[in-house]
């Protein structure tokens, strides 16, 4: 009988996991391919061209405000009016963030972060009013998306 046990111990099992090995190379293909290194999504609104950089930092999902060349504010892809002055203080944006930011507070969300998206055109006023009115607003850090070269 101890002989029997012995015996039955050296049997060596064979286990085929050639089945498992193609499942595991299709969810790590999908995976690749799906990866973002940036929770970020942008889709541009018309007549926008995003300035061009360097850096190798991604933004973060935050309220988007968009200008195009024409000087058409977005915000989160909706447009909420156009710039026709130079105050240093645009109205409509002041008045449609204030009204996010409450949504924002009643959902306990404490996020103070908009990334500004600027036609490459713009000059540096433009881009001066719109920081100044989210700041106003309660939205004090600002991320600039910009397109970057990432080979």
């Amino acid at each position: 009988m101890a002989r029997k046990k012995r015996r039955a111990k050296k049997e060596i099992l064979e286990l085929d996991i050639t089945s498992l090995l193609d499942i595991l190379v299709i969810m790590l293909v999908f995976l690749l391919k799906s990866f973002n290194a940036s929770e970020l999504e942008l889709t541009p609104v018309k007549n926008l061209t995003i300035p061009h950089s360097e850096s190798r930092s991604f933004g973060h999902r935050a309220i988007q405000i968009q200008v195009n060349q024409d000087k058409e504010v977005f915000i989160n892809n909706k447009k909420v009016g156009m710039i026709r002055s130079n105050a240093p203080e645009i109205e409509f944006l002041r008045s449609k963030l204030a009204e996010l930011k409450q949504i924002d507070e009643t959902a306990e969300k404490k996020n103070k972060t908009v990334n500004i998206i600027l036609d490459e055109k713009l000059n540096y006023k433009t881009m001066e009013q719109v920081m100044h009115t989210s700041a106003l607003a309660g939205y004090s850090q600002f991320k600039f998306v910009v397109q970057g070269n990432y080979e």
